[in-house]
Protein backbone atom coordinates (compact mmCIF):
# COMPACT_ATOMS: atom_id res chain seq x y z
CA UNK A 1 0.00 0.00 0.00
CA UNK A 2 1.92 2.64 -1.51
CA UNK A 3 2.49 5.55 1.11
CA UNK A 4 4.10 8.85 -0.80
CA UNK A 5 6.91 11.12 -0.31
CA UNK A 6 5.07 14.29 0.84
CA UNK A 7 6.59 17.29 -0.77
CA UNK A 8 6.87 20.43 1.62
CA UNK A 9 3.33 22.03 0.69
CA UNK A 10 1.81 19.75 -1.25
CA UNK A 11 -1.92 19.70 -1.93
CA UNK A 12 -3.94 16.90 -1.50
CA UNK A 13 -6.59 17.02 -3.71
CA UNK A 14 -10.61 16.66 -3.05
CA UNK A 15 -11.78 15.81 -6.50
CA UNK A 16 -15.16 14.04 -7.55
CA UNK A 17 -15.89 10.78 -8.54
CA UNK A 18 -15.34 9.30 -11.77
CA UNK A 19 -17.77 7.13 -13.31
CA UNK A 20 -16.75 3.78 -13.37
CA UNK A 21 -16.84 3.73 -17.52
CA UNK A 22 -14.69 6.89 -17.90
CA UNK A 23 -11.18 5.08 -16.26
CA UNK A 24 -7.99 5.89 -18.26
CA UNK A 25 -9.58 7.59 -20.91
CA UNK A 26 -9.90 10.59 -18.35
CA UNK A 27 -7.15 13.38 -18.34
CA UNK A 28 -6.00 13.46 -15.26
CA UNK A 29 -7.30 10.27 -14.31
CA UNK A 30 -5.25 7.71 -12.24
CA UNK A 31 -4.88 5.40 -15.04
CA UNK A 32 -4.32 7.94 -17.40
CA UNK A 33 -0.50 7.64 -16.36
CA UNK A 34 -0.44 4.27 -15.09
CA UNK A 35 -1.41 1.50 -17.57
CA UNK A 36 -0.95 -1.33 -15.36
CA UNK A 37 -3.14 0.26 -12.58
CA UNK A 38 -6.20 -2.71 -12.38
CA UNK A 39 -8.69 -1.42 -9.89
CA UNK A 40 -8.73 2.56 -9.43
CA UNK A 41 -7.97 3.77 -13.27
CA UNK A 42 -11.30 6.31 -13.18
CA UNK A 43 -9.88 7.51 -9.63
CA UNK A 44 -8.69 11.25 -10.21
CA UNK A 45 -4.72 10.84 -10.34
CA UNK A 46 -4.81 13.51 -7.15
CA UNK A 47 -6.09 10.95 -5.12
CA UNK A 48 -4.08 8.22 -5.57
CA UNK A 49 -1.32 8.04 -3.44
CA UNK A 50 -3.69 9.75 -0.39
CA UNK A 51 -5.61 6.55 -0.62
CA UNK A 52 -3.19 4.42 -0.60
CA UNK A 53 -1.68 5.91 2.21
CA UNK A 54 -5.32 5.37 4.42
CA UNK A 55 -5.30 1.84 2.30
CA UNK A 56 -2.45 0.99 4.21
CA UNK A 57 -3.18 2.46 8.02
CA UNK A 58 -6.38 0.14 7.50
CA UNK A 59 -4.57 -3.09 7.56
CA UNK A 60 -1.78 -1.57 9.56
CA UNK A 61 1.00 -1.91 7.12
CA UNK A 62 3.85 -0.27 5.06
CA UNK A 63 4.27 0.22 1.44
CA UNK A 64 6.75 -2.51 1.66
CA UNK A 65 3.80 -5.19 1.88
CA UNK A 66 2.36 -4.92 -1.57
CA UNK A 67 5.38 -3.23 -3.53
CA UNK A 68 8.11 -3.85 -4.79
CA UNK A 69 10.99 -1.12 -3.77
CA UNK A 70 14.11 -1.97 -5.89
CA UNK A 71 16.77 0.57 -5.38
CA UNK A 72 15.73 2.62 -2.14
CA UNK A 73 18.29 4.99 -1.09
CA UNK A 74 19.42 4.20 2.80
CA UNK A 75 21.03 7.47 3.19
CA UNK A 76 17.44 9.65 3.17
CA UNK A 77 14.98 9.37 5.97
CA UNK A 78 12.70 6.46 6.14
CA UNK A 79 9.69 8.15 3.71
CA UNK A 80 12.11 9.86 1.24
CA UNK A 81 14.01 6.08 0.39
CA UNK A 82 12.51 6.25 -3.07
CA UNK A 83 12.93 3.15 -5.58
CA UNK A 84 9.56 1.88 -5.60
CA UNK A 85 8.68 0.06 -9.29
CA UNK A 86 4.68 0.39 -8.27
CA UNK A 87 3.48 -1.29 -11.10
CA UNK A 88 5.06 -5.06 -10.80
CA UNK A 89 2.86 -7.45 -9.04
CA UNK A 90 5.61 -9.93 -7.94
CA UNK A 91 4.47 -10.21 -4.38
CA UNK A 92 1.11 -12.31 -3.61
CA UNK A 93 -0.40 -9.63 -1.22
CA UNK A 94 -0.64 -7.22 -4.05
CA UNK A 95 -2.49 -9.79 -5.83
CA UNK A 96 -4.52 -10.39 -2.81
CA UNK A 97 -5.22 -6.51 -2.07
CA UNK A 98 -6.13 -6.30 -5.70
CA UNK A 99 -9.19 -9.05 -5.08
CA UNK A 100 -10.17 -7.32 -1.99
CA UNK A 101 -10.68 -3.49 -3.32
CA UNK A 102 -12.94 -5.12 -6.18
CA UNK A 103 -14.62 -6.82 -3.75
CA UNK A 104 -15.24 -3.71 -1.97
CA UNK A 105 -15.87 -1.53 -5.23
CA UNK A 106 -18.56 -4.06 -6.69
CA UNK A 107 -20.06 -4.38 -3.04
CA UNK A 108 -20.67 -0.78 -2.71
CA UNK A 109 -22.01 -0.70 -6.23
CA UNK A 110 -24.05 -3.61 -6.02
CA UNK A 111 -25.42 -3.07 -2.27
CA UNK A 112 -24.95 -0.02 -1.47
CA UNK A 113 -26.14 2.13 -4.45
CA UNK A 114 -22.78 3.54 -5.08
CA UNK A 115 -22.28 4.40 -1.53
CA UNK A 116 -18.72 4.16 0.09
CA UNK A 117 -20.61 2.11 3.22
CA UNK A 118 -18.20 -0.71 3.09
CA UNK A 119 -14.20 0.10 3.31
CA UNK A 120 -10.89 -1.56 4.06
CA UNK A 121 -10.52 -0.26 7.51
CA UNK A 122 -14.23 -1.96 8.04
CA UNK A 123 -13.32 -5.44 8.21
CA UNK A 124 -9.48 -5.48 8.90
CA UNK A 125 -9.17 -2.37 11.71
CA UNK A 126 -5.69 -2.07 11.28
CA UNK A 127 -4.75 -5.82 11.21
CA UNK A 128 -4.24 -7.86 7.85
CA UNK A 129 -6.69 -10.75 9.22
CA UNK A 130 -9.43 -9.44 9.97
CA UNK A 131 -11.68 -11.09 13.18
CA UNK A 132 -13.74 -13.46 12.84
CA UNK A 133 -15.60 -13.81 16.23
CA UNK A 134 -16.40 -11.54 18.97
CA UNK A 135 -13.96 -11.92 22.16
CA UNK A 136 -15.02 -13.95 25.18
CA UNK A 137 -15.97 -13.20 27.84
CA UNK A 138 -18.79 -11.59 26.38
CA UNK A 139 -20.03 -8.39 27.84
CA UNK A 140 -22.35 -8.35 31.52
CA UNK A 141 -25.59 -8.73 30.49
CA UNK A 142 -27.86 -5.18 29.97
CA UNK A 143 -24.43 -3.46 29.17
CA UNK A 144 -25.37 -3.29 25.38
CA UNK A 145 -28.57 -1.10 26.06
CA UNK A 146 -28.75 1.59 23.94
CA UNK A 147 -27.90 4.59 26.03
CA UNK A 148 -30.96 7.37 26.35
CA UNK A 149 -29.89 10.56 23.88
CA UNK A 150 -28.37 13.45 25.46
CA UNK A 151 -30.13 16.90 24.52
CA UNK A 152 -28.42 18.61 22.23
CA UNK A 153 -27.95 22.58 21.24
CA UNK A 154 -29.08 23.67 17.66
CA UNK A 155 -26.52 24.42 15.06
CA UNK A 156 -27.23 28.41 15.25
CA UNK A 157 -26.64 27.82 19.05
CA UNK A 158 -23.52 26.51 18.85
CA UNK A 159 -22.58 28.68 15.97
CA UNK A 160 -23.44 32.17 17.99
CA UNK A 161 -21.19 30.93 21.14
CA UNK A 162 -18.41 30.57 18.58
CA UNK A 163 -18.79 33.75 17.30
CA UNK A 164 -18.78 35.06 20.32
CA UNK A 165 -16.30 33.21 21.75
CA UNK A 166 -13.74 34.48 18.86
CA UNK A 167 -14.88 38.06 19.41
CA UNK A 168 -14.59 41.32 17.94
CA UNK A 169 -13.98 40.13 14.44
CA UNK A 170 -16.34 42.32 12.70
CA UNK A 171 -13.80 45.18 13.87
CA UNK A 172 -11.26 44.43 11.94
CA UNK A 173 -9.63 46.70 9.51
CA UNK A 174 -8.97 46.15 5.88
CA UNK A 175 -5.49 44.91 6.33
CA UNK A 176 -3.87 41.38 6.35
CA UNK A 177 -3.36 38.79 8.90
CA UNK A 178 0.57 37.94 9.12
CA UNK A 179 1.85 34.72 10.76
CA UNK A 180 4.74 33.72 11.88
CA UNK A 181 5.88 30.58 13.59
CA UNK A 182 7.96 26.79 13.44
CA UNK A 183 6.73 24.04 11.36
CA UNK A 184 7.61 20.33 11.85
CA UNK A 185 7.04 16.94 10.82
CA UNK A 186 8.52 13.69 11.80
CA UNK A 187 11.57 12.37 10.46
CA UNK A 188 13.50 15.55 12.08
CA UNK A 189 11.91 17.60 9.76
CA UNK A 190 11.34 21.48 10.21
CA UNK A 191 11.07 24.47 8.68
CA UNK A 192 9.88 28.25 9.03
CA UNK A 193 6.82 29.60 7.89
CA UNK A 194 4.92 32.61 7.07
CA UNK A 195 1.30 33.20 6.51
CA UNK A 196 -0.65 35.69 5.21
CA UNK A 197 -4.22 36.51 4.81
CA UNK A 198 -6.31 39.61 3.28
CA UNK A 199 -10.15 38.95 2.85
CA UNK A 200 -11.94 35.23 1.72
CA UNK A 201 -9.82 34.55 -1.34
CA UNK A 202 -6.07 35.61 -0.82
CA UNK A 203 -3.42 33.44 0.72
CA UNK A 204 0.00 33.32 0.56
CA UNK A 205 2.43 31.00 2.33
CA UNK A 206 6.57 30.55 2.71
CA UNK A 207 7.87 26.99 4.20
CA UNK A 208 11.56 27.65 4.27
CA UNK A 209 13.24 24.28 5.46
CA UNK A 210 17.06 23.14 5.11
CA UNK A 211 16.12 21.67 2.08
CA UNK A 212 14.79 24.69 0.33
CA UNK A 213 11.76 26.98 0.32
CA UNK A 214 8.45 26.43 -1.07
CA UNK A 215 5.50 28.79 -1.64
CA UNK A 216 2.18 29.06 -2.85
CA UNK A 217 -0.71 31.41 -3.16
CA UNK A 218 -4.20 32.11 -4.24
CA UNK A 219 -5.23 35.14 -5.74
CA UNK A 220 -9.69 35.11 -6.76
CA UNK A 221 -9.50 31.83 -9.03
CA UNK A 222 -5.98 31.88 -9.11
CA UNK A 223 -3.86 29.51 -7.07
CA UNK A 224 0.03 28.82 -7.71
CA UNK A 225 3.03 26.74 -6.43
CA UNK A 226 6.72 27.58 -6.34
CA UNK A 227 9.85 24.90 -5.93
CA UNK A 228 13.14 24.89 -6.89
CA UNK A 229 12.10 28.09 -8.92
CA UNK A 230 9.70 26.32 -10.54
CA UNK A 231 6.26 28.04 -10.79
CA UNK A 232 3.24 26.02 -11.25
CA UNK A 233 -0.47 26.87 -11.76
CA UNK A 234 -2.66 24.97 -9.72
CA UNK A 235 -6.09 23.40 -10.99
CA UNK A 236 -9.53 24.53 -10.04
CA UNK A 237 -10.07 21.30 -7.54
CA UNK A 238 -6.10 22.60 -5.99
CA UNK A 239 -7.48 26.29 -6.07
CA UNK A 240 -10.77 24.74 -3.66
CA UNK A 241 -8.69 22.99 -1.71
CA UNK A 242 -6.02 26.01 -1.46
CA UNK A 243 -9.32 28.08 -0.21
CA UNK A 244 -9.82 25.72 2.24
CA UNK A 245 -6.33 25.71 3.93
CA UNK A 246 -6.86 29.26 3.39
CA UNK A 247 -9.27 29.28 5.97
CA UNK A 248 -7.54 27.63 8.79
CA UNK A 249 -5.66 31.03 9.34
CA UNK A 250 -8.49 33.43 9.47
CA UNK A 251 -9.89 34.51 12.96
CA UNK A 252 -13.68 32.79 11.67
CA UNK A 253 -13.94 29.92 9.58
CA UNK A 254 -17.15 29.67 7.24
CA UNK A 255 -20.19 28.15 8.37
CA UNK A 256 -21.48 25.14 6.20
CA UNK A 257 -25.34 26.31 5.33
CA UNK A 258 -26.81 22.94 6.43
CA UNK A 259 -24.67 22.54 9.74
CA UNK A 260 -26.52 20.48 12.43
CA UNK A 261 -25.69 19.28 15.72
CA UNK A 262 -24.98 15.57 15.82
CA UNK A 263 -23.24 14.57 18.94
CA UNK A 264 -21.22 15.27 21.78
CA UNK A 265 -17.14 13.43 21.69
CA UNK A 266 -13.88 14.29 23.04
CA UNK A 267 -11.08 16.09 21.75
CA UNK A 268 -7.97 16.86 24.01
CA UNK A 269 -9.40 16.35 27.05
CA UNK A 270 -12.43 18.65 26.65
CA UNK A 271 -16.03 17.65 25.75
CA UNK A 272 -17.05 18.94 21.94
CA UNK A 273 -20.34 19.39 20.34
CA UNK A 274 -20.24 17.47 16.98
CA UNK A 275 -21.35 19.47 14.12
CA UNK A 276 -21.21 18.44 10.38
CA UNK A 277 -22.39 19.73 7.03
CA UNK A 278 -21.25 19.77 3.33
CA UNK A 279 -18.91 21.32 1.39
CA UNK A 280 -19.51 19.79 -1.95
CA UNK A 281 -21.00 17.02 -3.27
CA UNK A 282 -18.51 14.36 -2.48
CA UNK A 283 -17.05 15.85 0.82
CA UNK A 284 -18.34 16.53 4.18
CA UNK A 285 -17.18 18.87 6.74
CA UNK A 286 -17.41 17.77 10.47
CA UNK A 287 -16.23 20.80 12.89
CA UNK A 288 -15.73 20.04 16.86
CA UNK A 289 -16.89 23.40 19.01
CA UNK A 290 -15.56 23.51 22.78
CA UNK A 291 -18.65 22.70 25.10
CA UNK A 292 -17.61 24.81 27.66
CA UNK A 293 -15.63 27.99 25.83
CA UNK A 294 -17.28 27.52 22.54
CA UNK A 295 -14.20 27.76 20.23
CA UNK A 296 -14.01 25.10 17.35
CA UNK A 297 -11.01 22.12 18.60
CA UNK A 298 -11.01 20.03 15.13
CA UNK A 299 -12.00 20.23 11.89
CA UNK A 300 -12.56 17.03 9.66
CA UNK A 301 -13.04 17.00 5.96
CA UNK A 302 -13.96 13.57 4.45
CA UNK A 303 -14.15 13.53 1.07
CA UNK A 304 -15.83 9.94 -0.63
CA UNK A 305 -13.89 8.13 -3.70
CA UNK A 306 -14.40 5.15 -5.55
CA UNK A 307 -12.84 2.65 -2.57
CA UNK A 308 -12.51 4.62 0.71
CA UNK A 309 -13.36 7.89 1.81
CA UNK A 310 -10.07 10.60 2.17
CA UNK A 311 -9.56 12.12 5.39
CA UNK A 312 -7.88 15.35 6.45
CA UNK A 313 -7.96 16.19 10.39
CA UNK A 314 -6.86 19.71 11.49
CA UNK A 315 -6.46 20.15 15.27
CA UNK A 316 -6.42 23.86 17.01
CA UNK A 317 -5.40 24.61 20.45
CA UNK A 318 -3.58 27.20 22.79
CA UNK A 319 -6.71 30.16 21.96
CA UNK A 320 -4.76 33.23 22.89
CA UNK A 321 -5.92 37.13 22.66
CA UNK A 322 -4.62 38.80 19.38
CA UNK A 323 -6.34 42.47 19.66
CA UNK A 324 -9.33 41.55 20.91
CA UNK A 325 -10.13 37.99 18.89
CA UNK A 326 -8.95 34.49 19.71
CA UNK A 327 -7.02 33.09 17.62
CA UNK A 328 -5.01 29.54 18.14
CA UNK A 329 -1.16 29.44 18.48
CA UNK A 330 -1.36 25.49 17.78
CA UNK A 331 -2.60 23.94 14.63
CA UNK A 332 -2.14 20.64 13.70
CA UNK A 333 -2.73 18.86 10.53
CA UNK A 334 -2.60 14.81 9.95
CA UNK A 335 -4.15 12.58 6.95
CA UNK A 336 -3.55 8.66 6.06
CA UNK A 337 0.18 9.41 5.81
CA UNK A 338 2.47 9.27 9.08
CA UNK A 339 5.20 11.04 8.07
CA UNK A 340 2.74 13.85 7.07
CA UNK A 341 1.21 14.70 10.11
CA UNK A 342 2.23 18.86 10.48
CA UNK A 343 2.36 20.93 13.66
CA UNK A 344 2.45 24.56 13.18
CA UNK A 345 3.59 26.69 16.24
CA UNK A 346 2.82 30.44 16.07
CA UNK A 347 5.14 32.65 17.19
CA UNK A 348 3.41 35.98 16.30
CA UNK A 349 -0.07 37.32 14.88
CA UNK A 350 -0.13 40.69 13.43
CA UNK A 351 -3.68 41.75 12.51
CA UNK A 352 -4.74 44.87 10.09
CA UNK A 353 -0.91 44.92 7.83
CA UNK A 354 -0.57 46.72 4.66
CA UNK A 355 0.66 44.13 2.56
CA UNK A 356 1.32 44.42 -1.53
CA UNK A 357 -1.15 43.36 -3.65
CA UNK A 358 1.47 41.33 -5.60
CA UNK A 359 2.16 39.50 -2.79
CA UNK A 360 -0.70 36.75 -3.43
CA UNK A 361 0.12 37.02 -7.78
CA UNK A 362 2.54 33.90 -9.10
CA UNK A 363 5.52 35.14 -9.48
CA UNK A 364 7.41 35.50 -13.08
CA UNK A 365 9.81 31.91 -13.82
CA UNK A 366 10.07 28.77 -15.48
CA UNK A 367 7.30 26.55 -15.50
Amino acid sequence: MARYRCATAAIVVAAAILPRHAAAQQPGSAGAGRPNLKVLQALPESQLFPLMNLLADSLGVRCDYCHVQATPDLTKTPSNVGGWVWDRDDKPQKRTALEMMRMVVELNAGRFTVQSRVTCYTCHRGTTQPARLPPLPPAPAGSARTPAAMPLPSGDRVWTDYLNAVGRVASTAAGAIVIRGWDDRPEGRYGKFEVTVAGADRYRITLSTPDGTVNQGLDGQVGWSVANDRVQNLSAVDVARLRRIAMRYRPLKERPSDLRVVGIDRVADHDAYVATGTIDPVTTQTLYFDAVTGLLRREVATTETLLLPLEEQVDYDDYRDVHGVRMPFLIRTSDGAPYATVTKTVADIRRDVAVDDALFRPPPGPR
